[in-house]
């Protein structure tokens, strides 16, 4: 195992004059901070594997070795043995992560090779595939034929049995009553009745993972509902610090329910931060530690884009040319809150920056290449949504980066697209409801009309 980081993790004051590489919406652009400005540097994590042959013994590994579990073979023996026509579903991470896309081949197609390969020894032929999307768009074929690989997609695809779970659809979900707080546990029918369900996760922050996945990507909105508001968000002090997220608290006892009623046996990996192809890693390097070829081709890169449209612009960064060379850090598999406890260990090692003292500025710059964005543009309801909800809540420990009463600095050009019909109800939002109703309380009163009446 080679070292951890191409870069480090550090805290450090800027320089006079120093400048800065900043995503600034479809583009980017390079400014000199304030003298003395505190910068905090995530660094480069990048001592995952891209081998074909190690990766396969890990995933193996984590499949024969589980926690909590016995190994994925025996239970597929014991549903065979359990019924006639004993049904597999494999349940998995949407295109929200993760980002950039990988390159092929993604790391839940070779998981999930694996598995199928399993059923297909011990003789289980009823296989199913369902994108954990809840109220995400619903991923394209070509989405599925990257994810699950050519060969499954080849397979199962044209025999419909690569789905997207609908999180508004009833006949599609099954009720399984109430927390002990009394939030519905509604959740995807076919996932929590197979005599199997596999849930395939690709991680690489703290926030995902656990329950997360399936009690949020495999429940109806009338479960979302309960934590995707105004007043759980409030109550949670970080979305990376799961112990201190009422969001999470929430994930839990709803997870608790589907995993006492279904067969799970959860998979998560954890991944590394090579997010880009080698002529763009000097994208996440500090201008400070370039040499002159990244630097010449950061200033060219961000004088050029000023001048392409912002169509192109967009194509560019999502497009085949910026795919991310992953490398797998970790797998683990078995029962679901073993195996994320293996995987928080993994994701805070290395990963967490010391910061003394609060801000009383922030300066953030969010990303066009985000969960809700892909393939489409970053509009002014994402820049908010990215930097008040993601980049502001990045923090563990209890404490945030800025004081209460402090300022944040979002760089953004906020150019006013908007992508159809992908967006079509984010805009709808934006110009009809937050317009007019712009208090958290105010509009979340229109959040039922929008997740159940809008397509």
């Amino acid at each position: 195992e080679g070292p951890p980081h191409r870069a480090p993790p550090v805290e450090f004051t800027s320089e006079p004059g120093e400048q800065f590489l900043f995503q600034f919406g479809e583009g980017l652009k390079v400014e000199a901070l304030p003298a003395g400005t505190r910068v905090i540097y995530p660094g480069i994590r990048a001592n995952g594997t891209k081998d074909r042959k190690q990766v396969k013994y890990m995933i193996r590994n984590a499949l024969n070795n589980p926690v909590g579990s016995e190994p994925l073979r025996e239970k597929l023996r014991a549903a065979k043995a359990a019924s006639a026509s004993p049904k597999v579903v494999i349940a998995f991470d949407d295109v929200s992560v993760p980002l950039p896309p990988m390159q092929s081949p993604d790391m839940r197609e070779l998981i999930m090779e694996e598995v199928v390969a399993l059923c297909d020894e011990e003789g289980l032929e009823d296989i199913e595939f369902i994108c954990s999307i809840a109220l995400h768009r619903p991923i394209r074929p070509d989405e599925f034929r990257h994810l699950c690989g050519r060969k499954l997609f080849n397979r199962f695809f044209p025999a419909g049995r690569m789905t997207n779970y609908n999180a508004v659809d009833m006949h599609e979900t099954k009720d399984l009553g109430k927390t002990r707080h009394g939030e519905e546990v509604k959740v995807c029918r076919k996932f929590v009745e197979a005599d199997v369900a596999v849930y395939v996760n690709v991680n690489y922050v703290s926030m995902d993972g656990g329950y997360k996945s399936y009690a949020t990507g495999m429940v109806h909105y009338d479960s979302l509902k309960y934590n995707h508001d105004c007043k759980t968000l409030k109550q949670t002090n970080s979305l990376y610090d799961p112990e201190r997220s009422a969001l999470h608290r929430s994930f839990e006892r709803i997870g608790k329910v589907i995993q006492d009623e279904a067969n799970i046996f959860h998979i998560e990996t954890v991944m590394d931060e090579k997010l880009f192809p080698w002529y763009l890693d000097w994208i996440m390097v500090l201008e400070r530690a370039m040499n002159v070829f990244e630097r010449v081709f950061m200033h060219l890169s961000c004088f050029f884009l000023k001048f392409l449209p912002v169509w192109l612009r967009k194509w560019i960064f999502w497009s085949p040319l910026v795919r991310s060379p992953t490398g797998l850090v970790a797998i683990n598999a078995g029962e679901t809150t073993q195996v994320h406890a293996r995987t928080l260990e993994m994701n805070y090692r290395d990963k967490v920056v010391d910061v003394d003292g609060q801000a009383d500025v922030l300066i953030v710059a969010p990303s066009c290449i985000g969960p809700y964005t892909k393939d489409m543009y970053f509009n002014p309801l994402l820049v908010n949504t990215y930097s008040l909800g993601y980049y502001y809540n990045m923090y563990v420990g209890g404490t945030p980066l800025l004081r209460e009463g402090g300022v944040m600095v979002v760089v953004s050009p906020m150019d006013y697209n908007w992508s159809s019909p992908g967006h079509d109800t984010y805009r709808e939002l934006f110009e009809k409801v937050i317009v007019d109703h712009g208090g958290l309380d105010e509009f979340e009163a229109f959040q039922e009309e929008f997740a159940t009446t809008r397509t």
